[in-house]
């Protein structure tokens, strides 16, 4: 009976252990890529307190509109962000679907960090982040696309950290006009009144 209940106690013992294991391994504990939502997070909360303008252009299907917005507008930072925000490349759906490079410039300390997409359908396809020498995300580029044969999507997506946000839309669905439609954001300091 005592060997009966010294297995039960190590079998047990091993169980845990191989549960913590197999955890730390699918990314709860290290996030395998740069976790991009706690970025961009970060950025709504720098761009409001860095007293900046934006200056919003949106052409849709060819027809521009112009905007100027305050930096302190949190709702309409929030909306500027959100394409980048939905963006997580750490989630547990996307485990073992992208492939990790960078590039390292040892004059400059700066440095590039590549994600690739394994997958054909696989959203973004590409995310392309410029790090200054402290490691600080300077830029990021994220390319995605989706097709079948009845609808194609593509987008591409721009941040250049305190200078510039771009996003580039395009839409078709089978026996329906397309949709294409472009946001520029320049982000200038506030004129003083």
């Amino acid at each position: 009976m005592k060997h009966y209940r010294y297995a039960t106690v190590l079998l047990t013992i091993l169980g845990f252990i191989a549960c913590k294991q197999d955890n730390n391994h699918g990314g709860t504990g290290v996030n395998k890529f740069e976790p991009l939502p706690a970025y961009f997070n970060g950025e709504k909360m720098f761009i409001r307190n860095a007293g900046v303008d934006l200056h919003k252009t949106v052409v849709l299907n060819g027809v521009t509109d112009t905007s100027v917005i305050s930096g302190t507008d949190s709702t309409a930072v929030q909306d500027l962000l959100k394409p980048f925000t939905d963006i997580d490349l750490n989630k547990p759906s996307l485990r073992d679907e992208y492939d990790s490079s960078s590039l390292y410039d040892p004059f400059s300390g700066r440095k590039s960090v590549i994600y690739t997409s394994r997958g054909k359908q696989t959203f973004p396809s590409e995310i392309t982040m410029e790090l200054d020498k402290n490691g600080v995300i300077q830029q990021v580029n994220i390319h995605g696309y989706n097709t079948n044969m009845v609808y194609e999507f593509r987008q591409d997506l721009l941040y250049q950290r305190n200078q510039h946000i771009r996003i580039a839309t395009y839409q078709k669905i089978a026996f329906l006009a397309p949709k294409q439609i472009e946001i520029n954001v320049a982000m200038t300091p506030k004129t003083r009144m």
